[in-house]
């Protein structure tokens, strides 16, 4: 019985992400009820609410997005909003199939998939937790397992109010203090019509319902027993990120510590078993089952399904921030860039040499026999080393194993591997050094540098045994963001930072026989200033046709 209650649940929750999304979708309501008859008058119908809740981060989003490459919920929100539209990640497969997006040019469409599918996963996840929310309190049952349940859909509430603000609110330099407006606060079940509330409104409430969760939390007994439950440090971690959109350093720093607490950093081998088995600071993760397209690995691993099937690569690091990468950090050997390359048959150069080097795509793998050769040799010696799972092959065809026809572009990660065809594995959501460099940020704007020193020493501690630092003041600062911008490569924060960091977005281009070149095709190259539009995404039409509240002049463009 409790499977297929948990079964209809998460069906239903996927399906309500997509209640504003079909092809007709300015037609219907942007979100849907469900009824809290069905959920809130067991404890059991409480607990298998919150397991849909919890899958609904990590479940196919409907047939009707296909075509924007198979969104799935927490993983597609990170990659596709947090890195994709940043300048560290770069991505043939999106800008091809998808370049509206890699180019910003639909951001602020109100009409538009861009704006629509976060809008609608976030307020699915809002709309369910507060149906939990609504009656938690009237049901009768064990009083610790209750409260474990309410603190665990106030935390998921907190984090859907967490993304809004990362991609609909203006940062906060252009904020008036947090009064500006950006989207809508529910608290109850259900779509009735309601205004626009400023910043600070939706940042408040993100601090109430953690602090909240934290409160119950730490007075129940029961403890949550899935990895993609949240748990106290999960609240205090999404804090810690509300508190960075608001400035609100001193938050940031206590929360991102004690959040962190209990969990220590990955070690180097724990850093390059492939991101898809749980670590010793994973925090709070999704289950990567047999899901198909909504893996996280079937699009974004190495040795996924379809950057062999398509030929289209998963994901390559901008190299003019590979290039800062100091000698012996372990980070760095996760991509392949010209300084991989062994013995005297392809020199490095060759990374600038269309016989090489395609400079539509930046394929490495389509023109050269050596190159291919250089390629496979580092394929070979970079395989994840657990024996237990038998790894796919990384950019491979594996329809019809064919290595060759799939793209290695420069720079491509290694970093993300599936442990099958299908991209199943687990996908991190939250980790301690996430916490760590959130803490060291804090503590750079808190006056507290030591705290910041420390804590950059304790993360490369894992990660480049050569590492020191003697910084100060504004150098200190940009080395935790650099030190970010290394560990979090392609996690969901590149965006997101930059926004909140007032720095301009730049994708500088490949150009031919010039080794200090970047390596993105001219076609995609890119520069966005903090003033320029799209950085704030429209309201979607999907909300503001329904809700007659909405004064659209308080946040259009």
């Amino acid at each position: 019985m409790k499977n297929i209650l948990l079964k209809g649940i998460a069906g239903i929750a996927c399906a309500g992400m997509l209640a504003g999304c079909s092809s007709d979708y300015l037609d219907v309501q942007p979100e849907t009820v469900i009824s809290t008859s069905q959920i809130n008058t067991t404890q059991e119908g409480a607990q298998q609410a919150l397991y849909g809740l919890c899958e609904t981060m990590y479940c196919p989003m409907g047939d009707y997005f296909d075509s924007y490459i198979f969104p799935n919920g927490e993983p597609y929100i990170s990659t596709v909003y947090g890195d994709i539209l940043s300048q560290d990640y770069f991505s043939y497969m999106w800008a091809t199939r998808v370049g509206s997006n890699f180019s910003w040019a639909a951001n602020m469409l109100p009409g538009g998939w861009i704006p629509t599918i976060p809008w609608s996963y976030c307020y699915n996840l809002i709309n369910q937790a507060n149906v939990i929310l609504s009656g938690i309190d009237n049901i009768d049952g064990d009083e610790n397992q209750l409260k474990l349940i309410k603190a665990q859909a106030l935390t998921i509430r907190a984090h859907a109010y967490t993304r809004l603000v990362q991609l609909y609110a203006p940062r906060w330099q252009d904020s008036e203090n947090g009064s500006r407006y950006c989207v809508v606060i529910r608290l109850t079940p259900g779509v009735e019509d309601v205004p626009l509330s400023t910043m600070n409104d939706v940042l408040g409430q993100i601090y109430k319902d953690c602090d909240d969760a934290a409160l119950l939390y730490n007075e129940s007994t029961a403890k949550r027993s899935k990895s993609w439950e949240p748990g106290v440090e999960v609240a205090y971690g999404i804090k810690a990120r509300a508190a960075l959109l608001r400035e609100d350093w001193a938050t940031a720093q206590d929360m991102a510590h004690k959040a962190r607490s209990g969990y220590s950093i990955m070690t180097p081998d724990e850093f390059k078993a492939g991101f898809c088995s749980p670590t010793s600071e994973w925090m709070w993760y999704a289950y990567g089952g047999e899901l198909g397209y909504a893996c996280f690995g079937t699009m974004y691993a190495c040795n996924g399904a379809y950057p062999g099937v398509w030929g289209d690569g998963a994901g390559a690091i901008n190299y003019e921030l590979y290039r800062k990468f100091p000698a012996g950090d372990i980070r760095s050997d996760l991509f392949f860039t010209p300084d991989k390359l062994v013995g005297a048959t392809v020199v490095p150069s060759s990374f600038w040499s269309s016989t090489y080097c395609d400079p539509v795509s930046m394929n490495l793998n389509s023109l050269h026999d050596l190159m291919k050769a250089q390629i496979r040799a580092y394929q070979k010696s970079h395989m994840p080393t657990d024996k237990s799972i038998d790894w796919p092959l990384p950019y491979n065809n594996f329809q019809t194993g064919n290595s060759d026809e799939s793209k290695v572009v420069f720079g491509a990660q290694y970093k993300f591997w599936a442990k099958n065809d299908y991209g199943v594995g687990d996908y991190c959501m939250m980790r301690a050094s996430e916490m760590l460099l959130t803490e060291a940020e804090a503590a750079c704007h808190n006056n507290q540098e030591s705290v910041a020193v420390a804590a950059l020493l304790e993360l490369n501690a894992q990660r480049n045994p050569n590492y020191t630092c003697t910084l100060s003041g504004d150098a200190l600062l940009e080395e935790v963001r650099l030190q970010r911008r290394f560990e979090l490569w392609g996690e969901g924060f590149s965006f997101f930072d930059l926004k909140r960091w007032n720095m301009p977005m730049v994708r500088n281009p490949w150009e031919r026989n010039n080794v200090n070149s970047n390596n993105i095709p001219v076609a995609y190259k890119l520069r966005k200033e903090p003033t320029d539009i799209g950085w704030k995404f429209a309201v979607p039409l999907s909300e503001s046709r329904y809700n007659k509240l909405i004064d659209r002049t308080l946040v259009d463009y």
